[in-house]
Protein backbone atom coordinates (compact mmCIF):
# COMPACT_ATOMS: atom_id res chain seq x y z
CA UNK A 1 0.00 0.00 0.00
CA UNK A 2 2.90 2.08 0.86
CA UNK A 3 4.51 1.70 -1.97
CA UNK A 4 1.56 2.32 -3.86
CA UNK A 5 1.14 5.69 -2.61
CA UNK A 6 4.45 6.74 -3.03
CA UNK A 7 3.99 5.70 -6.96
CA UNK A 8 0.92 7.44 -7.17
CA UNK A 9 1.98 11.18 -5.07
CA UNK A 10 4.94 10.95 -7.78
CA UNK A 11 2.83 11.12 -10.86
CA UNK A 12 0.34 13.62 -9.55
CA UNK A 13 3.81 16.01 -8.69
CA UNK A 14 5.15 14.57 -12.64
CA UNK A 15 0.98 16.26 -13.55
CA UNK A 16 1.42 19.60 -11.70
CA UNK A 17 5.19 20.27 -13.50
CA UNK A 18 4.22 19.22 -16.72
CA UNK A 19 0.55 20.97 -16.71
CA UNK A 20 1.83 24.15 -14.74
CA UNK A 21 4.77 24.80 -17.59
CA UNK A 22 3.04 23.72 -21.06
CA UNK A 23 3.56 25.57 -23.97
CA UNK A 24 2.49 24.83 -27.42
CA UNK A 25 2.48 21.44 -28.46
CA UNK A 26 4.88 19.17 -28.54
CA UNK A 27 6.53 21.56 -25.93
CA UNK A 28 6.28 20.85 -22.07
CA UNK A 29 9.21 23.78 -21.62
CA UNK A 30 6.60 27.33 -21.96
CA UNK A 31 7.15 29.72 -24.36
CA UNK A 32 6.89 33.95 -24.80
CA UNK A 33 3.71 33.83 -27.25
CA UNK A 34 0.28 33.72 -26.88
CA UNK A 35 -2.78 32.83 -29.21
CA UNK A 36 -3.61 36.44 -31.50
CA UNK A 37 -6.53 38.44 -29.68
CA UNK A 38 -9.66 37.10 -30.62
CA UNK A 39 -8.33 33.73 -31.38
CA UNK A 40 -8.41 30.07 -29.72
CA UNK A 41 -6.81 27.30 -30.12
CA UNK A 42 -7.14 23.63 -28.79
CA UNK A 43 -4.16 21.40 -27.88
CA UNK A 44 -4.97 17.56 -27.35
CA UNK A 45 -2.86 14.64 -26.64
CA UNK A 46 -2.13 10.90 -25.60
CA UNK A 47 1.01 10.01 -23.61
CA UNK A 48 2.00 6.74 -22.30
CA UNK A 49 4.60 5.38 -19.73
CA UNK A 50 6.51 2.59 -21.63
CA UNK A 51 7.57 0.91 -17.87
CA UNK A 52 4.87 1.81 -15.80
CA UNK A 53 2.02 1.15 -17.77
CA UNK A 54 0.23 4.61 -17.79
CA UNK A 55 -1.47 6.09 -20.21
CA UNK A 56 -2.37 9.86 -20.07
CA UNK A 57 -5.21 12.12 -22.71
CA UNK A 58 -4.56 15.77 -22.42
CA UNK A 59 -7.19 18.32 -23.49
CA UNK A 60 -6.65 21.83 -23.22
CA UNK A 61 -8.46 24.82 -25.13
CA UNK A 62 -7.56 28.35 -24.95
CA UNK A 63 -8.18 31.69 -26.48
CA UNK A 64 -6.79 35.30 -25.87
CA UNK A 65 -10.34 37.28 -25.78
CA UNK A 66 -8.80 40.53 -25.30
CA UNK A 67 -5.76 42.14 -24.61
CA UNK A 68 -2.24 39.92 -24.05
CA UNK A 69 -3.90 37.57 -21.91
CA UNK A 70 -3.99 33.85 -22.89
CA UNK A 71 -6.56 31.95 -21.36
CA UNK A 72 -6.74 28.29 -21.02
CA UNK A 73 -9.12 25.85 -19.23
CA UNK A 74 -8.72 21.82 -19.53
CA UNK A 75 -7.80 18.84 -17.81
CA UNK A 76 -6.04 15.39 -18.15
CA UNK A 77 -7.54 12.14 -17.26
CA UNK A 78 -4.45 9.14 -16.20
CA UNK A 79 -4.84 5.90 -16.33
CA UNK A 80 -2.12 3.52 -14.21
CA UNK A 81 -2.63 0.00 -14.24
CA UNK A 82 -1.43 -0.21 -10.53
CA UNK A 83 -2.90 3.24 -9.15
CA UNK A 84 -6.21 3.12 -11.16
CA UNK A 85 -7.61 6.03 -12.68
CA UNK A 86 -7.30 10.17 -11.70
CA UNK A 87 -7.64 13.52 -13.21
CA UNK A 88 -6.18 16.86 -13.09
CA UNK A 89 -7.80 20.46 -14.01
CA UNK A 90 -5.72 23.07 -15.54
CA UNK A 91 -6.87 26.47 -15.45
CA UNK A 92 -4.21 29.48 -16.49
CA UNK A 93 -3.56 32.72 -17.51
CA UNK A 94 -0.55 33.71 -19.70
CA UNK A 95 0.51 37.42 -20.06
CA UNK A 96 3.20 39.07 -22.33
CA UNK A 97 5.47 41.55 -20.79
CA UNK A 98 7.56 41.98 -23.79
CA UNK A 99 6.58 40.84 -27.49
CA UNK A 100 9.19 38.12 -29.23
CA UNK A 101 10.48 39.61 -32.41
CA UNK A 102 12.79 38.01 -35.30
CA UNK A 103 16.16 38.51 -33.76
CA UNK A 104 15.03 39.71 -30.82
CA UNK A 105 13.96 38.56 -27.65
CA UNK A 106 10.63 38.28 -25.27
CA UNK A 107 9.06 37.57 -21.87
CA UNK A 108 6.10 36.36 -20.48
CA UNK A 109 4.32 35.52 -17.26
CA UNK A 110 1.52 32.33 -16.55
CA UNK A 111 -0.52 32.31 -13.33
CA UNK A 112 -2.15 29.50 -13.02
CA UNK A 113 -3.69 26.66 -10.80
CA UNK A 114 -4.31 22.31 -10.94
CA UNK A 115 -6.82 20.60 -9.04
CA UNK A 116 -6.44 16.97 -8.38
CA UNK A 117 -8.93 14.26 -8.02
CA UNK A 118 -7.13 11.28 -7.49
CA UNK A 119 -8.84 8.16 -7.07
CA UNK A 120 -6.99 6.92 -4.03
CA UNK A 121 -8.55 8.24 -0.83
CA UNK A 122 -4.87 9.19 0.78
CA UNK A 123 -3.70 11.78 -1.71
CA UNK A 124 -5.24 15.13 -1.18
CA UNK A 125 -7.61 16.44 -3.86
CA UNK A 126 -7.81 20.47 -3.92
CA UNK A 127 -6.33 23.38 -6.42
CA UNK A 128 -2.26 23.00 -6.60
CA UNK A 129 -1.15 27.09 -7.32
CA UNK A 130 1.69 27.39 -9.73
CA UNK A 131 3.68 30.54 -11.30
CA UNK A 132 6.16 30.55 -13.96
CA UNK A 133 8.27 33.49 -15.79
CA UNK A 134 8.96 32.72 -19.45
CA UNK A 135 11.83 34.05 -21.55
CA UNK A 136 12.62 33.42 -25.78
CA UNK A 137 15.04 34.10 -27.96
CA UNK A 138 14.73 34.01 -31.62
CA UNK A 139 17.99 33.62 -33.53
CA UNK A 140 19.04 33.16 -37.65
CA UNK A 141 16.25 34.70 -38.50
CA UNK A 142 13.35 32.90 -36.32
CA UNK A 143 14.83 29.23 -37.56
CA UNK A 144 16.18 28.57 -34.02
CA UNK A 145 13.99 29.73 -31.23
CA UNK A 146 15.50 29.14 -27.42
CA UNK A 147 12.68 28.95 -24.25
CA UNK A 148 13.45 29.54 -20.37
CA UNK A 149 11.54 29.33 -17.73
CA UNK A 150 11.94 29.69 -13.83
CA UNK A 151 9.04 28.70 -11.51
CA UNK A 152 7.54 27.70 -8.64
CA UNK A 153 4.27 25.27 -7.39
CA UNK A 154 2.52 24.81 -4.32
CA UNK A 155 2.85 20.95 -3.70
CA UNK A 156 -0.39 20.85 -0.99
CA UNK A 157 0.30 17.00 -0.55
CA UNK A 158 3.60 18.05 1.11
CA UNK A 159 2.79 21.45 2.35
CA UNK A 160 6.15 22.94 0.79
CA UNK A 161 6.66 25.14 -2.08
CA UNK A 162 9.11 23.26 -5.20
CA UNK A 163 11.26 25.79 -7.70
CA UNK A 164 10.87 24.44 -11.00
CA UNK A 165 12.58 25.31 -14.33
CA UNK A 166 12.90 24.37 -17.94
CA UNK A 167 14.50 24.99 -20.94
CA UNK A 168 14.35 24.01 -24.71
CA UNK A 169 14.63 24.62 -28.35
CA UNK A 170 12.80 24.53 -31.76
CA UNK A 171 14.60 24.34 -35.06
CA UNK A 172 12.91 24.71 -38.35
CA UNK A 173 13.99 21.87 -40.99
CA UNK A 174 11.73 23.19 -43.59
CA UNK A 175 8.59 25.35 -43.40
CA UNK A 176 6.14 23.16 -42.41
CA UNK A 177 8.73 20.71 -40.28
CA UNK A 178 10.04 21.93 -37.03
CA UNK A 179 12.03 19.88 -34.18
CA UNK A 180 12.23 20.47 -31.18
CA UNK A 181 14.57 19.27 -27.71
CA UNK A 182 14.36 20.10 -24.15
CA UNK A 183 15.16 19.44 -20.51
CA UNK A 184 13.13 20.66 -17.69
CA UNK A 185 12.51 19.70 -13.83
CA UNK A 186 11.51 20.54 -10.56
CA UNK A 187 13.43 20.71 -7.07
CA UNK A 188 14.02 17.59 -5.61
CA UNK A 189 13.07 15.08 -8.67
CA UNK A 190 15.35 14.28 -11.35
CA UNK A 191 15.36 16.36 -14.72
CA UNK A 192 13.23 15.19 -17.74
CA UNK A 193 14.17 15.51 -21.30
CA UNK A 194 12.38 14.86 -24.77
CA UNK A 195 13.28 15.20 -28.33
CA UNK A 196 10.14 15.60 -30.15
CA UNK A 197 8.97 16.74 -34.42
CA UNK A 198 6.04 19.09 -34.98
CA UNK A 199 4.67 19.17 -38.03
CA UNK A 200 1.53 21.69 -40.38
CA UNK A 201 -0.39 20.00 -42.03
CA UNK A 202 -2.09 23.25 -42.53
CA UNK A 203 0.25 26.34 -42.20
CA UNK A 204 -0.62 28.06 -39.07
CA UNK A 205 -3.56 26.21 -38.71
CA UNK A 206 -3.50 22.27 -37.88
CA UNK A 207 -0.14 20.41 -36.64
CA UNK A 208 0.39 17.00 -35.63
CA UNK A 209 3.24 16.32 -33.11
CA UNK A 210 4.73 13.40 -31.31
CA UNK A 211 7.74 13.10 -29.01
CA UNK A 212 9.96 10.83 -26.92
CA UNK A 213 11.38 11.46 -23.33
CA UNK A 214 13.02 9.95 -20.55
CA UNK A 215 14.08 10.54 -17.22
CA UNK A 216 17.31 11.43 -15.58
CA UNK A 217 18.37 7.80 -13.53
CA UNK A 218 14.59 6.74 -13.64
CA UNK A 219 13.38 3.61 -15.21
CA UNK A 220 10.51 6.07 -16.80
CA UNK A 221 9.77 6.64 -20.96
CA UNK A 222 7.26 7.50 -22.85
CA UNK A 223 6.20 8.66 -25.85
CA UNK A 224 3.42 11.45 -26.75
CA UNK A 225 1.32 12.01 -30.42
CA UNK A 226 -0.93 15.26 -30.45
CA UNK A 227 -2.67 17.65 -32.41
CA UNK A 228 -3.00 21.65 -32.47
CA UNK A 229 -5.26 23.56 -34.21
CA UNK A 230 -5.81 27.18 -34.07
CA UNK A 231 -8.71 29.39 -35.15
Amino acid sequence: MLARCVSVAAALVVCIHSAGTHAARPFVTDDARIVDTGGCQIESFVKRQRRHREDEIWFLPGCTPVGPVELTLGGIRTDNANAGTSSTAIAQAKTLLRTLRTNDFGLALTLGATRLNPIDPVQQAGWFPFLNVVGSLSMLDDNAIIHANLGSLRDRGLSRTRHTWGLGAEIVLNPRLYGIVEAYGQEADRPSRQVGLRFWVVPNRFQVDGTLGSQSGVPRTWTSLGIRALF
